[in-house]
């Protein structure tokens, strides 16, 4: 940090010429400042800079942990001018036909996946045998497609069986696993890209019974109601702060609460976590920014609801699910560790992965160094009281001008019965509207014309 400061107070000192300079001599952690620097237009005596700086070193440089390729050099937009800065690149959203056709085919590998782990949860399967299941069909469904393009498809979160008061991120490796047992409240999660368009989707069934009723049928059915209340209002112009009063009064309908810090997302290409989110629960200290959706936006709509308080915390059970944070860089010490980073950001750059695609065993050994030094995010298993039940609801929607398109989502069946239902007058008439916009008739078009 000391150091930062030092480079920063030359670099003021400086202009344009003696700053490419000092991004030499002072290596990868100066380049990065002058690269800061030079989008604000401005270097050390204000002289303006339109060709962006770039300083790769073959190694990484301990005080900074940036990696880079090559020897030192500077290369100037001229020199560079066919190349696209992937900041500066134009971002594809719904409104273009090819990304719909991306997100939909996602969709609906996901919707089979998931469809395929429902029917095989019986008692006594393992968990992780079904897990692996979720895994391998999307893998031997996206490998028929795309053949021979540069297009990354894979899954998008690995298959989670979450139990009971468990709220989630439950994909054990096999030495961890339990089985099934006839009444098990079971949460399935997972999802699939296809380019990066992401489609995530999760449902919640009961092991071994098709008749539900009791608590078990009052999460279910506050999360699926929850859910269906949530497309109706993800609509554009709408706010996010209009949205989550709604949930609560919804959920509570059903003697039931949210989950602490479950949000549904805005998702974009190779993000699960956009900055648009609908939090399912006001929670004190933790205020979310308001936002207005947009047409041609997509969303990961996640409802997660407890019996008891939703609150979840974390236990012993082992994590076992992670994403790359890409904006953390370190010097790592420990050879497994820079092996096991190398092959994750090679297979798993962007998305998060299951320990389970890691059977080599000393990579998993590095897992712990990276984990220790913020460059893997983990997604840790949480749990609610353990007499509690929690139940979770998923699927991913496109705002699109006719409408919300649902391209992910498993069907609630009408054998699962709450004798708790919304009397809210409120919800009671958000929840009779259509998903869809109504379609104008032939002669209140005619009529519209004559008007306009």
């Amino acid at each position: 940090m000391l150091q930062n400061c030092r480079v920063q107070r030359e670099c003021d000192t400086v202009g344009f010429a003696e700053a490419q300079y000092c991004a030499i001599v002072l290596g990868s952690g100066m380049a990065v400042y002058v690269e800061r620097v030079r989008r604000s237009n401005k270097v050390g005596s204000g002289v303006k800079v339109f060709a962006p700086i770039i300083v790769e070193t073959e190694h990484f440089c301990g005080s900074f942990g940036v990696r880079t390729q090559n020897s030192p050099k500077i290369m100037s937009g001229e020199a560079d001018k066919d190349k696209v800065d992937p900041e500066e690149e134009e971002e594809l959203d719904c409104s273009v036909p090819e990304v719909v056709n991306k997100y939909q085919f996602a969709g609906g590998v996901a919707n089979a996946a998931i469809k395929a782990v429902e029917e095989a949860c019986a008692p006594g399967k393992a968990v992780a045998e079904l897990c692996e299941l979720g895994d391998s069909i999307i893998n031997e469904k996206l490998s028929s497609v795309y053949k021979g393009k540069k297009i990354e498809k894979g899954i998008a979160f690995p298959t989670c069986i979450s139990l009971n008061n468990c709220c989630g991120h439950f994909s054990p490796l096999k030495e961890d696993s339990v089985d099934l047992k006839e009444g098990d409240v079971a949460k399935i999660d997972l999802g699939v890209h296809v380019d990066g368009y992401v489609a995530l989707v999760a449902t919640t069934i009961v092991v071994g019974q098709k008749n539900v009723s009791g608590r078990a049928a009052d999460a279910i059915m506050a999360a699926k109601t929850a859910s269906d209340v949530i497309i109706r209002m993800l609509k554009p112009e709408k706010k996010n702060n209009e949205i989550t009063p709604l949930i609560e009064k919804c959920v509570d309908s059903f003697g039931c609460k949210a989950v602490d810090g479950v949000v549904s997302h805005q998702i974009k290409k190779f993000t699960t976590d956009g900055t648009k989110v609908i939090t399912n629960k006001n929670t004190p200290g933790h205020p979310v920014e308001e936002c207005t959706f947009d047409q041609h936006e997509a969303y990961a709509v996640d409802v997660v609801v407890s019996t008891g308080e939703g609150k979840c915390r974390e236990l012993d059970t082992k994590c076992t699910v992670f994403k790359r944070a890409t904006d953390q860089k370190y010097n790592l010490k420990m050879k497994t560790a820079r092996e096991a980073l190398f092959k994750i950001e090679k297979t798993h750059p962007k998305m998060p992965f299951s320990l389970r695609e890691i059977d080599d065993a000393r990579t998993r050994l590095g897992i712990t160094e990276c984990v220790r030094h913020d460059l893997l995010q983990p997604h840790p298993v949480l749990y609610e009281k353990e007499t509690e039940i929690v139940a979770q609801i998923k699927f991913t929607v496109l705002l699109m001008p006719s409408g919300p398109l649902k391209i992910t989502g498993v069907d609630i069946p009408d054998t699962i019965k709450s004798e708790k239902q919304v009397e809210d007058e409120e919800l009671i008439e958000i929840l009779k509207t259509s998903v869809k916009k109504k379609k104008k008739s032939g002669k209140k078009k005619e009529e519209e014309g004559k008007n306009a």
